[in-house]
């Protein structure tokens, strides 16, 4: 199934439990490297709506590449690419503390850091943001991060 179509499928809620149940978030994260920009955004809008519903969460946090592959994405393709993928990060480590190891292992942090400071939209930064704030106990011990001079209190709306 093309990438427009599988998008479009999963616009609907009631209908991406069908594109988790025929393996759409194994042949995303298999096939993510190999789409152009315009197809890199929609795979990736189509990742984090996958993420949004339980099963969708538990798909793609099965297989090992995909919050690495997440992670790299952050501000290498496009602001909304970007976008998407700390909304996809955001679900995935809201839900299981083996995707924030493994975010943290990938080098999130730098990322999101990096993120807060950049030219990016408000509602990426808003959700690095909250990545951050729910990362903080799994920063490594000697980073700035568990510093009590660290506060991530100002949210974008």
């Amino acid at each position: 199934m093309g990438i427009k179509a599988l998008f479009a499928l999963c616009l609907v809620k009631q209908t991406r439990d069908k594109a988790i149940s025929a393996g759409a978030p194994e042949t995303l994260i298999n096939t993510l490297a190999d789409f152009e920009k315009c197809d890199s955004e929609r795979a990736l809008a189509t990742i984090e709506l996958l993420c949004r519903i339980p099963e969708g969460c538990a798909a793609f946090a099965a297989h090992a590449l995909t919050v690495p592959l997440l992670v790299k994405t952050i501000l290498k393709i496009s602001d909304r690419a970007t976008e998407y993928a700390a909304g996809a990060l955001l679900s995935l480590c809201s839900e299981s503390e083996q995707s924030q190891n493994d975010a943290v292992a990938a080098g999130i942090i730098t990322q999101l850091l990096l993120l807060v400071q950049s030219e990016c939209t408000d509602r990426a930064k808003r959700k690095a943001q909250l990545l951050l704030k729910l990362l903080r106990d799994s920063w490594p011990e000697d980073s700035v991060g568990n510093s009590d001079d660290f506060v991530c209190s100002e949210v974008v709306w």
